[in-house]
């Protein structure tokens, strides 16, 4: 009996040893693994209760579906180590339209279960309204790719002024600063957008030979901008210089080969289709200076990095912060090309897809650089 009792009592002491194996913080008993768990990661010791909804402002371009991918990715990476719960996305049917966005960051702040929003705003001032109702509301509120002005919003951005007055600059000097030259540009009304706009104003103040036959809207749509590009220069103004931007600069560029034109200083975007068009104009020894520089489409996935950090109570550093209201973390666009070393991005898009662009975002470490 004795035996008995002592061959009892180490099966009871076992099973106690076995039942304390479970995960920290597994609620459901048992010791499965965290299917959310990075590989040779710990699974977190509590679920994060923070859900995240995304406003994109616009969808169908490979700009935005890049900036989707990788805000997806970062969201998915937080989901892994426990730092958020979920996240939603919600493209706008029309692009560009901010009162259909500001109806979806209303349908965000009426879901209780979500308690921070990142938003690519349409407009500089059309959501600040319900931006602030958002805050209001209790939510951690984030605006990338640009700026607003609504106290409580913190924006992540890259200089949009600074970005357009580079590429205008170097239009102008490679054409000795004497020339006709046309400007396709964005979104009508995005913030970014009209940044740009105000820095080619500026800069062509000091070029008075340089003259802008026109500056219209190309969507930031490639077969737009081709599009309009050809309508001005069936005009008949001979044109010498290409200003535009993300995402239309194949568009513009092809308008004219296709009618056996070529600038002579053009912008062209950091795009496989662009760059091959480029190396083929070069083949044929057309004279043609271009710059290029990303605007990155992943700069969303940087903001959802700083409101994950915000969300979770970390304070941002204020002497760190810049931009037109003192609110935003200015993300510095890493690279400039000009024919000088514009070879170099070849090697970055070796076996991408002709729609492919360059981008970028912070890593975890770049992004709590921000924070004290």
């Amino acid at each position: 009996m004795k035996r008995l009792a002592a061959l009892l009592l180490a099966g009871m002491m076992t099973l106690g040893m076995l039942s304390g194996c479970g995960g920290g913080g597994d609620t459901t008993g048992g010791d499965t693994p965290d299917p959310n768990a990075e590989a040779g990661g710990d699974t977190p010791s509590a679920s994060s209760d923070i859900v995240v909804g995304f406003s994109t402002g616009a969808a169908g371009t490979t700009f935005r579906q890049e900036g989707i991918d990788d805000f997806t990715k970062v969201a998915e990476e937080y989901k892994a180590e426990g730092r958020i719960k979920d996240f939603k996305i919600v493209n706008n049917t029309t692009n560009w339209d901010s009162n259909e966005q500001a109806n979806i960051i209303r349908d965000f702040i009426n879901d209780d279960s979500i308690n921070v929003i990142v938003v690519n705003p349409n407009s500089p001032t059309d959501l600040n309204g319900v931006l602030a109702e958002a805050v209001a509301a209790g939510k951690t509120v984030v605006a990338a790719d640009c700026e607003v002005d609504v106290e409580g919003v913190y924006c992540v951005s890259i200089d949009h002024y600074a970005w357009g007055e580079r590429v205008a600059k170097y239009i102008c000097e490679a054409l000795g600063g004497k020339g006709n030259i046309i400007q396709v540009y964005g979104g009508e009304g995005h913030p970014a957008n009209n940044e740009r706009i105000r820095a080619t104003e500026d800069v062509l103040k000091n070029y008075p030979d340089i003259n802008m036959v026109s500056s219209t809207s190309g969507g930031w749509d490639n077969q737009v901008a081709k599009q309009v590009t050809s309508q001005i220069l069936g005009g008949g103004a001979e044109i010498d210089g290409l200003i535009t931007q993300d995402s239309m600069g194949f568009g513009a560029l092809t308008a004219f080969t296709d009618l056996g034109k070529c600038p002579k200083a053009a912008f062209i975007e950091c795009g496989t289709a662009n760059y091959k068009e480029y190396q083929k104009l070069k083949a044929e020894g057309k004279d043609i200076k271009v710059c290029s520089q990303p605007n990155p489409p992943s700069i969303v996935a940087s903001g959802l990095r700083i409101a994950v950090n915000l969300a979770e109570g970390k304070t941002l550093d204020e002497s760190k912060l810049g931009g037109l209201y003192g609110r935003a973390c200015i993300y510095d666009v890493k690279n400039w090309y000009t024919d000088d070393n514009i070879a170099e991005v070849e090697p970055l898009l070796e076996g991408k897809g002709d729609d492919y662009l360059l981008t970028e975002y912070w890593s975890e470490d770049e992004a709590q650089a921000f924070f004290k």
